[in-house]
């Protein structure tokens, strides 16, 4: 059998690189070396690497796409994606691999930029016709004051940068006097702000992913913070320990199904591809949507693994069908 050239791209130019990182780092390790060869390709800013396997670097020919390699030119058949964050997660890599022609794992450029806007996402999916939480945007240098704010949305609150992942910069706000302090560190993550109201319930999570034109949601997680800003903030996604993910979720069968149903739903009517991560809360009898990543984390401790080892899916089986997926242009 030929293998095909994977290109493992990492790092990004968010708070996210470590992360990142720790991903491809979990990833490589479960590519199925019999089918592919890879090539870890750092990407940070200006500097795009292929860091080999004795930690030598060599510079990434970004005109093709290409490295050299015992004097000739490698070139890829395929990009696996783990950047979480600018640029891997928000079509501008998308974009770039789309212009060369390489086939790549995630989702496309509309979709990655829609879904990583978090404000417009929301926008979408409740014109589709899925609740979604009350919100304002507030974008650096426009007026705004917490009292305006406050007039639009009620207490309490999430506020979080409207563009990033990893929860970086968010903050819950239950009195007044704490939401001024809240959205200037948001602000230190990105030039928009996103206000959520905060809806009291059961957080859930469930993995999506195509493979042969058939979408498969994966077995619903239930996540339970224990850190003390009490929600799934950074702490309790990649500190060991800090949060309860249980799998499948201590649901009922109904609700499970609505979970994954909505899911594959709003998967498919996104135009989604790959594999991703929808979140969502139970509240008031009613599930909300939250958020969708398109590349999300793939550490020892990260959701999506987890999800499909209850399901029967080794890592290796699933990145298989992700670059086969990709190799066929589904």
């Amino acid at each position: 059998m030929h293998k095909k050239n994977v290109a493992l791209v990492a790092g990004g130019n968010s708070g996210e690189y470590v992360i990142s990182i720790a991903s491809s780092r979990m990833i490589r390790e479960n590519i199925d070396p019999d089918r592919f060869h890879v090539f870890v390709i750092l990407i940070q800013g200006s500097r795009w690497l292929w860091q080999k396997e004795d930690g030598r670097e060599v510079a990434v020919d970004k005109n093709d796409f290409s490295v050299m390699h015992a004097g000739k030119k490698v070139y890829f058949d395929c990009v696996f994606i783990t950047i979480h964050g600018t640029p891997g997660e928000d079509g501008r890599l998308q974009g770039y691999f789309e212009l060369l022609g390489i086939p790549y794992t995630t989702a496309g450029l509309l979709a990655s930029a829609l879904t990583f806007n978090k404000y417009y996402c929301n926008k979408v999916v409740a014109q589709l016709g899925y609740p979604v939480a009350r919100s304002v945007m507030l974008r650096r240098g426009s007026a705004y004051s917490p009292d305006e704010v406050l007039q639009q949305v009620t207490l309490p609150l999430f506020v979080k940068p409207n563009e990033g992942g990893s929860s970086l910069g968010m903050s819950r706000v239950m009195e007044p006097d704490q939401l001024q302090a809240a959205i200037d560190l948001a602000f230190e993550h990105d030039d928009e702000v996103l206000v959520e109201e905060y809806l009291a319930g059961t957080e859930l999570t469930c993995g999506v992913f195509k493979y042969k034109g058939k979408v498969k949601a994966l077995p619903v997680t239930e996540i339970v913070s224990k850190t003390q800003a009490a929600f799934f903030d950074y702490e309790a996604k990649y500190t060991p320990g800090a949060a309860d993910e249980i799998t499948p979720a201590r649901i009922t069968d109904k609700l499970t199904s609505e979970v994954q149903d909505t899911a594959a739903k709003i998967y498919s009517e996104l135009g989604m591809k790959g594999l991703t991560r929808f979140d969502f809360i139970h509240s008031h009898d009613t599930l909300f949507f939250l958020e969708v990543n398109v590349t999300p984390g793939m550490t020892e401790t990260s959701i999506v693994p987890q999800q499909a080892a209850v399901d029967g899916i080794s890592n290796m089986d699933l990145f298989t069908m992700l670059i086969e997926d990709a190799l066929a242009g589904r």
